[in-house]
């Protein structure tokens, strides 16, 4: 059993991070940046390398207009990464589809979303998630 990764982004403005960091810097937060992108993680039956090649291109992950997307984590300097994800939530249905589209390879997934926050320390980072990104009654979230 192999592992895959999957970010993605959007090509254009993101309004959802744009707000957020608007919102955090009202919380009286110094912060300089918010990115924002979409996870996903498969455990596949075969080789990781080809799958990620096939994988980008699944418009129902991936909308070549407005997405981009890359296989590894692109952590930039004075970013602190935070995954919030679902606890629990093994994505049934989105599975369902995607070996509708012939991608059996695919035995399990997960999908959350990770924020990049440019502030000055992990823990100001952590509290912001704990704050406004994410719901500790069925999240949970993860430094990256």
């Amino acid at each position: 059993m192999s592992k895959a990764e999957l970010f993605v982004g959007l090509k254009i403005p993101d309004t959802t991070s744009i707000t957020t960091l608007h919102t955090l810097e009202k919380m009286g937060y110094k912060i300089k940046k918010v990115k924002r992108e979409i996870y996903y993680s498969f455990d596949i039956e075969g080789n990781a390398k080809e799958f990620t090649k096939k994988i980008g291109k699944v418009d129902v992950l991936v909308n070549a207009n407005k997405n981009k997307y890359s296989i590894k984590l692109e952590k930039e300097e004075g970013a602190f990464c935070i995954l919030v994800k679902d606890i629990g939530d093994k994505c049934k249905s989105l599975l369902e589809t995607l070996h509708k589209l012939g991608l059996e390879e695919i035995k399990s997934m997960e999908k959350g979303v990770l924020w990049a926050l440019y502030v000055d320390s992990e823990k100001t980072a952590k509290e912001i998630a704990g704050k406004l990104l994410y719901n500790e009654n069925y999240q949970e979230i993860v430094m990256l």
